[in-house]
């Protein structure tokens, strides 16, 4: 078995979100990919958030109809901040012997030894790292032995802020995380205001 785990803020998920994981889909070959909405992140305490049923209800509409995707929720359940690291155990716990992939962000893997128990996440999965355009992945130093592998994806544009900010100004933002998000977002009034 082995799983990949991508997780973020998906505030709002869009389609640049979707073009990603299914990139990591073809690439990865994994059993599953799995969306990890964030709870609390212990690192940005004073980010605000749309609700954790929100999010996670945009994610259920970005990827319905896609059977090796799904959906967990459990650092939006998880009481206090959440840690990869805990996540990390769970998984290894609940599927073991399972190949854990855990995709991160050039900019996230620059700042990982300064997260909660590194040792931990070096040790249960593999590092997949997606290097910003033109720029070469350098290990940062401080961080314990680990298993890489770098995921050369094609530039997407989108971003959460774009999308929050064009529902801000009234903007269609269909083209930007699907029809059925934007429904969702404006049924529910999220991002309306900046905040």
């Amino acid at each position: 078995m082995k799983l990949a785990l991508f997780g973020g803020s998906f505030d709002p998920p869009h389609l640049g979100h979707l073009a990603f994981a299914r990139f990591a889909l073809d690439a990865l070959s994994p059993d599953r990919l799995v969306w990890l909405p964030a709870g609390r992140q212990w690192q940005k305490p004073d980010q605000i958030m749309a609700a954790a049923v929100h999010r996670a209800g945009m994610i259920k509409r970005l990827i319905a109809g896609e059977p090796q995707f799904v959906l967990d929720e459990r650092e939006l359940h998880r009481r206090g901040p959440s840690f990869t690291a805990d996540t990390l155990r769970e998984f290894a716990k609940q599927d073991p012997g399972a190949e854990l992939m855990f995709l991160i962000g050039q900019d996230q893997y620059a700042r990982l030894p300064t997260w909660y128990q590194v040792e931990t996440i070096a040790a249960l999965a593999t590092l997949v790292v997606v290097p910003r355009a033109a720029h070469q992945v350098v290990t940062p130093p401080g961080l314990p032995p680990h298993r890489l592998q770098v995921l050369v994806l094609p530039e997407n544009p989108l971003s959460s802020t774009a999308v929050r900010d064009a529902v801000a100004r009234g903007e269609d933002i269909s083209p930007m995380v699907g029809a059925e998000v934007a429904s969702y977002i404006a049924s529910h009034r999220l991002y309306e205001k900046k905040y």
